[in-house]
């Protein structure tokens, strides 16, 4: 049982990690590219360098996006960033002028961005106030009280710290560039990171500088495009999403968006509307997947499919536990509309099929996000509903888990291993708070990792439980089962087996409860200040339903005869084995680790039962090994009890 938390150790942390690793070196990508396409003006007019310092810095940056490029694993984007990359680093070597080199950093960052899912927007409205209030506490030193780069450290620093009311620059920072720099500083320069901030700190933070430099008839202007665009805000065509938002500078939002550069100046100053209008998750799938469609338009199948995946991943799954407060058979509906549509993606699919496809998904989610809409936000009695949900279809099962294998030891009189077991299940919860932890202040922990995590934990545990309920089933049938009872229970519960017991009581909550947090985050993001309340109010009638079913199981279970207990025990985790089967394919297709070859039957959650071929195969080798083991079992019985 040890090797099986080994191999739980080995395929879900280590991928995860390694996942993490590569969202900051994508994210510290597009910050060097972003620095490079804004400063480069500063080092070079008129093919002459006129700052030797900045030029030096350039050049050297050149150098490090090139190196990060190359480690980028091979795909067809990867061969488009290189070439790109090495185009720029000739044109500073060739001292090109100024607008070349923004229009490639430009370019490269936009297919950064689009070929790799990364986290662009912050999950809440930036808070303006805490951002000032953070920027006078961090920044001020340095950049200045009004953000002009004249503040009492600033002097002999080189670079000077930037002047954020310059126009002319901060025209070309994003919010996501400027959350990047804040998150990881600028190597060789006095800006340090702010790692230590959380996620929404920086977001505030970032906030609050890229608007110093806006001015009030521009902001006048753009509130009036904004109310103009309000409008028409039933069309999935709008040119304002919280990606674009983020991502767009105010110099590329005026290319993009028609009257651009006032409207960005209204969003930067009042970015509460944005996501005020409807739920972003939502909004973030319903742009994804016209996004999914112009792009199968274009012939690339494989890019159209990752970003279905992501408009899932990203926006919809975390808007179903809302939705389903509100609507639940709408969720159901929508969620079954969007495997519909990545399937049709997946495979030769006329143009006039898939577009059949993508109009039917996006009705469904207009009418889902109209649903939303309609209750202003969650409203108490549906935040309190879907937070209770949550808990208790995430809980149930590691709770069975838990306390089919504590009734074990009590039966057997083993309470001398009980520590071994609350081990595992308490250590799960504390890594479950140093993931919270790590997604609030380090990553935003994205759709596909969090899938992929899911999926192998919960598969790992489904073979571990196959083993243990094969081990109690067979005590059922062996000769002389008391006195197996009796006499060599002691034996067989060695050190070894004991920590395989924690490490299943681990694996089995640590993948409900890592779910669990980010689908709490989720839901917090979405719920208004009134129904906070209500939110802690379902956690808590929900942890009360699970004691109190635990208490329930045990006391009952163990009052059971002997035999029995463990033929029981020993279903219920087999049971258990075939629900953590189908839910770990089922997460491993949904990050898209394992294809999707879908069935006409239905499906059952429940049961961990999903309409494709891969995940019903793996349910039934797991439904096969259970009947093999009754069988065998039953042989052995007639054998020592002859009719």
């Amino acid at each position: 049982m040890a090797r099986f938390i080994f191999l739980f150790l080995i395929t879900v942390f280590l991928p995860l990690s390694a996942a993490a690793g590569q969202e900051k070196d994508l994210e510290r990508l597009v910050q060097l590219i972003d620095y490079v396409g804004i400063d480069y003006q500063a080092a070079v007019a008129d093919g002459q360098i006129i700052s030797a310092a900045e030029y030096a810095e350039m050049t050297e940056f050149a150098v490090a996006i090139e190196a990060f490029v190359r480690k980028l694993p091979a795909s067809a984007a990867a061969t488009s960033l290189q070439d790109q990359a090495a185009a720029l680093k000739a044109l500073i070597a060739g001292k090109a002028a100024a607008p070349e080199v923004t229009s490639l950093t430009g370019q490269m960052r936009s297919d950064l961005l689009k070929s790799y899912a990364l986290s662009t927007a912050p999950a809440r409205a930036p808070d303006l106030r805490r951002g000032q209030t953070l920027y006078q506490e961090a920044c001020a030193a340095c950049h200045g009280a009004t953000g002009e780069g004249d503040g009492p450290l600033a002097q002999g620093l080189e670079p000077q710290p930037t002047n954020f009311r310059d126009s002319a620059r901060a025209a070309q920072r994003s919010l996501y560039g400027l959350f990047n720099i804040i998150t990881y500083g600028v190597e060789g320069t006095a800006m340090a990171d702010f790692s230590t901030l959380t996620n929404a700190e920086r977001w505030d933070l970032a906030a609050y500088v890229g608007q110093l430099a806006i001015e009030v008839p521009a902001v006048e202007r753009g509130e009036a495009v904004w109310r103009n665009l309000k409008q028409d805000t039933r069309s999935v065509n709008l040119p304002v999403t919280l990606q674009s938002f983020t991502t767009l500078s105010a110099k590329e939002a005026t290319l993009a968006w028609r009257d651009g550069g006032d409207l960005m100046a209204y969003l930067r100053r009042f970015p509460d509307v944005l996501y005020s209008q409807d739920e972003s998750p939502l909004m973030f799938a319903r742009t994804m997947i016209d996004v999914s469609w112009q792009t199968y338009q274009q012939g690339d199948r494989k890019q159209a499919y990752s970003q279905a995946l992501t408009a899932y991943l990203e926006g919809f799954e975390l808007a179903e536990a809302s939705l389903s407060a509100v609507d639940a058979p709408l969720m159901k509906t929508a969620e079954k509309a969007m495997f519909t549509y990545r399937n049709s993606l997946q495979k030769e699919t006329s143009l006039q099929t898939v577009r059949a496809h993508y109009d039917a998904l996006q009705s469904l989610l207009q009418k889902a996000q109209d649903r939303v809409a309609e209750k202003d936000g969650l409203t108490p009695t549906a935040a309190f509903i879907a937070s209770f949900v949550i808990l208790l279809r995430e809980g149930l099962e590691a709770l069975l888990v838990v306390v089919a294998l504590s009734a074990f030891l009590i039966k057997t009189d083993r309470r001398d291993a009980m520590p071994y077991l609350h081990v595992g299940w308490i250590s799960a919860l504390l890594l479950g708070a140093a993931t919270w932890f790590v997604s609030e202040r380090i990553l935003q922990i994205g759709g596909a990792t969090r899938e992929v995590t899911e999926g192998l934990a919960a598969l790992t545990a489904a073979i571990m439980l196959l083993f243990v309920g094969y081990w109690l089933h067979s005590r059922t049938s062996a000769a002389g089962w008391q006195k197996f009872i009796q006499d060599s229970v002691e034996a067989s519960l060695t050190k070894r087996t004991l920590w395989g017991l924690a490490g299943l009581s681990f694996i089995s909550v640590y993948r409900e409860v890592f779910e669990t947090i980010l689908f709490y985050q989720a839901l917090w993001a979405q719920t208004s200040a009134q129904s906070a309340n209500a939110i802690m109010t379902g956690l808590v009638s929900a942890i009360f339903l699970l004691v109190c079913v635990a208490w329930l199981v045990t006391k009952y279970s163990v009052r059971l005869p002997l035999r029995q207990f463990f033929g029981g025990t020993s279903a219920l985790l087999l049971i258990l084995s075939f629900i953590f089967a189908g839910k770990g394919i089922a997460a491993l297709q949904e990050a898209g680790k394992i294809s999707q070859s879908f069935t006409p039957l239905p499906s059952l959650e429940w049961l961990g039962i999903f309409p494709t071929w891969e995940g019903l195969a793996t349910q039934a080798i797991i439904l096969i090994t259970a009947v093999s083991i009754y069988i065998r079992s039953r042989n052995a019985r007639t054998k020592t009890h002859p009719v």
